[in-house]
């Protein structure tokens, strides 16, 4: 089985020179959900992950690093 096994969304956006804050507004979701997606406390579906992906200008599987297993 395909399992994401670490968020990615901090990295990019410190690539971008953005925080999660800005995220949060941009997506209209909390800083806090947003803050429960990079710690892995919560899984994104993937209409959240698409959202999430365009802004940080990504592919939907950028968002995490995945493992088999």
């Amino acid at each position: 089985e395909l399992v994401p096994v670490r968020c990615r969304i901090p990295d990019l956006l410190i690539k971008l020179g953005k925080d999660q804050q800005w995220l949060a507004d941009k997506t209209g979701k909390s800083r806090q959900k947003i803050s429960d997606y990079c710690h892995m406390r919560t899984v994104m579906n993937i209409r959240t992950a698409a959202l999430i992906a365009y802004f940080l200008s990504c592919k939907i599987d950028d968002l995490y690093i995945w493992e088999w297993r």
